[in-house]
C-alpha cells in the first residue's frame, strides 16, 4: 500500500512537471505583431532591430534598421526567419532546426554609411511560428550555413487583444 502510494504521487509529481516545463504553444493566428533585436554574430559588427506586424489582409509586412553594413549594397544581406526550436545564440544561432515554408523576409539596402533598412510585405511564415530572425551576407557560401549569419536576434511577440 505504500509502495503504490509513493508510486502514485511520484508519476502524479512528474506528470505535472512536465506539463509546466512544456513550452506553451499558441496558435500562429493569436499575434498581432512581434520586434526583434538583432546583436552582432561572426564579429560582423552588425546590429539591428526589425519590426513585424500582420496586415488587415493577413500578410507579415516587415521593417528593419541595422548599422554596420558594407556602405552602398542592395541585395548582399538578406533576413531570414526560423523554427521555434531555432536559437538566437550560440553556434547554431539562427540555423532552422526543421524545414519551414515562408523562412525568406527580404532585401536589405545599405546607404554610404552602412546603415540599412528592410521593408517587406507579403508571405511570410506566420508570427508565432517563428523564434529567432537573422541578417546573412549572402557573399559568404551564398547566405547558407552558420558562417553568413552576420547578426541574430529572438523575436517578441505581441499577442492579439480578444
Amino acid at each position: 500500500m505504500c509502495i503504490t502510494r509513493t508510486l502514485t504521487v511520484t508519476v502524479a509529481t512528474l506528470l505535472i512537471t512536465l506539463l509546466l516545463a512544456a513550452p506553451a504553444t499558441a496558435r500562429p493566428d493569436a499575434f498581432v505583431s512581434g520586434q526583434a533585436t538583432l546583436h552582432t554574430m561572426h564579429q560582423s559588427g552588425i546590429m539591428g532591430r526589425i519590426d513585424f506586424s500582420l496586415t488587415a489582409g493577413g500578410a507579415v509586412t516587415a521593417t528593419g534598421t541595422a548599422t554596420g553594413m558594407v556602405p552602398n549594397t542592395r541585395g548582399r544581406y538578406v533576413t531570414l526567419v526560423y523554427d521555434r526550436g531555432s536559437v538566437p545564440g550560440g553556434p547554431t544561432a539562427c540555423e532552422p532546426t526543421v524545414p519551414m515554408p515562408g523562412m525568406f523576409v527580404g532585401v536589405w539596402s545599405s546607404d554610404g554609411n552602412g546603415d540599412g533598412t528592410l521593408h517587406f510585405v507579403g508571405p511570410v511564415a506566420p508570427l508565432g511560428s517563428f523564434d529567432t530572425t537573422s541578417i546573412r551576407d549572402t557573399t559568404i557560401n551564398g547566405g547558407r550555413g552558420e558562417d553568413a549569419v552576420q547578426a541574430c536576434g529572438e523575436v517578441a511577440l505581441k499577442p492579439a487583444t480578444p
